[in-house]
């Protein structure tokens, strides 16, 4: 089985192809977001390094968030676009899943996505299994709760940078960066992912996949406002 996987949820863009559950070849690229820009070209190199074709894919995958809303909405576009056009099925990735894979399997992993607003996208992993459900909160109160943990915590995402202070100084020496210093490219985790999902007959209706959000956009947010003082 061969499956293509994109993560474009947030400010790095990245996609692996898979076979027969390894990852075969990826890449990754941190160019801020021009993801409408950068996704297709680099995908095209990457299919023709490995003489493939996007009709000779078995599957498509896709991180749906939480993330970027500009982010999802081009990666999910790209891949129902691949499923309605070469009849392929989909598979859903939750961004956070794919994201603390790529951290750790043992042990305890916490990505961290930039939510803006001073805030980040989030979930509490131990052993590669998930402990509760995505969440955005604040960095600071994250910190604390992590830090009754009393073990390390491995982190990941692109909220690692913004607040790094703040979480080393929180959690000490239980601070902890992926082994490889990846903290920004998950579609490698994420086809990884795919594959078992795919094997386990877990695919997703072109129809029914959309993005997880989490909460309103911040234009959203303001027209809800402006509605209520009317």
């Amino acid at each position: 089985m061969r499956l293509l996987a994109i993560d474009t949820s947030g400010r790095a863009l990245s996609a692996a192809l898979a076979e027969d559950g390894e990852v075969i070849a990826s890449f990754g690229v941190d160019e801020g977001k021009n993801h409408s820009l950068t996704l297709l070209p680099n995908l095209q190199r990457l299919l023709q390094e490995q003489q493939l074709t996007l009709d000779q894919m078995d599957a498509f995958a896709v991180t749906i968030g939480p993330g970027s809303f500009t982010g999802l909405r081009i990666g999910l576009a790209t891949v129902k676009a691949w499923g309605q056009a070469l009849e392929k099925p989909l598979v859903a990735i939750s961004t956070l899943d794919a994201a603390a894979a790529s951290a750790t399997t043992c042990g305890y992993a916490a990505p961290v996505l930039d939510a803006r607003r001073n805030e980040v996208y989030t979930a509490l992993y131990c052993d590669g299994q998930r402990l509760g459900p995505d969440r955005a909160m604040a960095p600071a109160q994250l910190a604390e709760e992590l830090t009754q943990l009393s073990a390390p915590v491995t982190f990941s995402g692109d909220g690692v940078d913004p607040y790094r202070t703040l979480f080393a100084e929180a959690l000490g020496a239980n601070f902890q960066l992926p082994a490889d210093g990846n903290t920004l490219f998950f579609a490698a985790a994420a086809a990884r992912l795919a594959c078992a999902k795919y094997a386990a007959g877990e695919i997703s209706d072109v129809a029914a996949l959309v993005p997880v959000y989490l909460r309103l956009s911040e234009a959203e947010e303001k027209r809800l406002e402006a509605l209520k003082h009317a």
